[in-house]
């Protein structure tokens, strides 16, 4: 029987959480599309694109922050490349704020209530000489992030330095 979503993923009454790793090729393709120069893709292709896509299926807000998560390579913590980390390699190659702007979008977002039916997706960036990683997701509850907190764990998710790592 074939998998509902690629990659890993947990779907329960509350959520759906669906991780898709992508081939630094298959990322360097996407922003090469929409104009980024080569100092850009040259950057890219050093790292690892894990796109997350979360469905708030509760009742409930659930919170996502992704300071709150937790990402580890071979029992070791694994620092995100977050949108400080980009800024300043934007900044050294003089990316122009079309791309900026673009290449935000496409990241997870930091901070967000997810309402009741709502999904969110966007990318999260590790170094690509990662290997596998795993996640711990917690996911605080209620308007007012008091309710009940929900732990996710995933583990191996692969970054594919290429086809052959798939």
């Amino acid at each position: 029987m074939d998998k509902p979503y690629p990659g890993p993923y947990l779907e329960n009454d509350d959520l759906l959480v669906v991780l898709r790793p992508h081939l630094p090729e298959s990322m360097a393709a996407f922003y090469e599309a929409r104009g980024f120069p080569r100092e850009a893709i040259d950057l890219i292709t050093t790292t690892c694109f894990v796109t997350v896509h979360v469905e708030n299926r509760s009742d409930t807000v659930i919170w996502m922050d992704l300071d709150e998560w937790q990402f580890t390579a071979a029992g070791k913590p694994l620092k995100r490349l977050d949108q400080a980390y980009w800024e300043s390699q934007w900044d050294r190659i003089d990316l122009r704020q079309a791309s900026r702007s673009t290449f935000g979008w496409t990241l997870l977002p930091q901070v967000r209530d997810l309402q009741p039916n709502e999904p969110v997706g966007g990318n999260i960036v590790f170094p690509v000489a990662t290997g596998k990683l795993d996640m711990t997701l917690h996911l605080p509850t209620g308007d007012d992030r008091r309710g009940r907190l929900i732990i996710l764990q995933f583990s191996d998710i692969p970054c594919p330095q290429t086809m052959n790592d798939q």
